[in-house]
């Protein structure tokens, strides 16, 4: 556990980490925390940063998680008022389990899987909405998603394969009434699909024949609808251990056909392998695929972050930030991108102090990837994006 320790973690290991924490889906629509918030003292006004000058259109939307700035009202306010007025898509994440009994026999689901669905974007803004079908490592099944999310699968759910008649019916009939309850815009039927690659073999081969009965049933039920997995860039790029030697391009390649988009899951500070500043060539295979392209989450750290519980560094910076933040929007902008997410408005710094070795440092690796410091102080990054937020959105021609 040494170089790629982070990624055997995962983003959703972190989710789920937190969120049995704080008893909190932190990743969908906020809810009152009940942490109270300690004082904070009022910092001095932020000095204004020079001004990017962006480009006058752009064909993506731009926009954010609701991921909190802490465990408190407070923080989670300050994520969803940056989100909602610093971008114009929200990403919403079901990645914490299925309530797969209540699924399967069209049964009303508990009253925190049916506030997850309740929440809607402010108006004019467009919903992506992700739901996977797998647990928090990428290995298996989804955890169940009862009067909590993370539960222990129940009988006889816990021996279900991927690819069973049940969990098939059951999975699409999820996907399917949080569609009628949230009309999301772009819908991912799979987060980071290709990391089960590296990891599973036999249990990949269940995931395609899984996704493609989901996507092709959809698809019949809303023509019109975005269905499409996400791919997490470093496995496809074999820039992890665990991906070298599997045939990842061949085996997304193939999954592509059934799939709207080609979107990405891009975090190059993971990796040592990834140069710095990253090339501006590093994402010119995306459109290899022939297919519109996004960018389903991604984030750059601002500091450098030392992970004591693994002897592990992630190296960051200001100007690290900066530059990732130009190089994506840049290349969105050039080839066209459907649209950009970046994991984070705010650095969740306050979020991590209250938690206890190791979560402190499986929270600390996505901790300084916010657009502003937890006192809201913009960094640079943010000028960037503010540059380009400002473009006139004119879509591309795809579809």
């Amino acid at each position: 556990m040494r170089h790629f320790v982070w990624w055997s973690l995962g983003i959703a290991f972190l989710v789920f980490q937190l969120s049995s924490c704080a008893n909190e889906e932190l990743l969908g629509p906020p809810r009152p925390a009940v942490t109270p918030a300690p004082p904070v003292r009022k910092p001095p006004p932020p000095v204004p940063l020079p001004e990017y000058r962006g480009p006058a259109t752009r064909s993506f939307y731009m926009g954010f998680t609701l991921w909190p700035a802490d465990l408190t009202n407070e923080g989670v306010a300050v994520a969803k008022d940056f989100a909602h007025s610093r971008g114009d898509i929200v990403s919403v994440n079901f990645i914490g389990g299925i309530p797969w009994p209540e699924a399967l026999d069209g049964k009303p689901f508990s009253k925190d899987v049916q506030e997850s669905m309740a929440y809607r974007p402010p108006a004019g803004k467009k919903l992506f909405l992700s739901i996977s079908p797998l647990n928090r490592d990428k290995r298996d099944l989804a955890p169940y998603w009862g009067e909590t999310d993370n539960q222990p699968l129940p009988s006889p759910w816990d021996k279900e394969p991927l690819n069973s008649p049940r969990v098939k019916r059951a999975f699409l009939n999820f996907v399917l009434r949080s569609i009628d309850a949230m009309r999301p815009d772009y819908l991912a039927i799979g987060v980071e699909s290709n990391v089960l690659m590296s990891r599973n073999q036999a249990k990949w081969r269940q995931l395609k024949e899984l996704h493609r009965a989901t996507y092709t049933a959809v698809k019949k039920a809303h023509k019109a609808l975005p269905v499409f997995f996400t791919t997490e860039v470093l496995h496809l790029q074999r820039l992890t251990r665990e991906a070298k030697g599997t045939e990842q391009a061949k085996e997304v390649a193939e999954l592509m056909r059934s799939s709207d988009l080609f979107a990405m899951s891009l975090y190059p500070y993971m990796s040592p392998e990834v140069p710095r500043p990253v090339p501006a060539t590093f994402l010119d295979f995306a459109t290899r695929f022939n297919k519109p392209i996004a960018v389903a989450d991604s984030g750059m750290i601002s500091r450098t972050v030392e992970l004591r519980s693994y002897s592990t560094t992630l190296r960051g910076s200001d100007t690290d930030q900066q530059l990732f933040t130009e190089f994506l929007l840049k290349t969105a902008a050039r080839d066209g991108y459907e649209f950009v997410i970046n994991f984070a408005t705010t650095d969740s710094d306050r979020l991590v102090a209250r938690l206890r070795p190791p979560l402190d440092d499986r929270a600390r690796i996505w901790a300084y990837t916010g657009m502003q410091t937890s006192d809201r102080r913009p960094k640079p990054a943010s000028a960037v994006w503010d540059g380009f937020f400002r473009a006139k959105y004119e879509p591309a021609k795809w579809w």
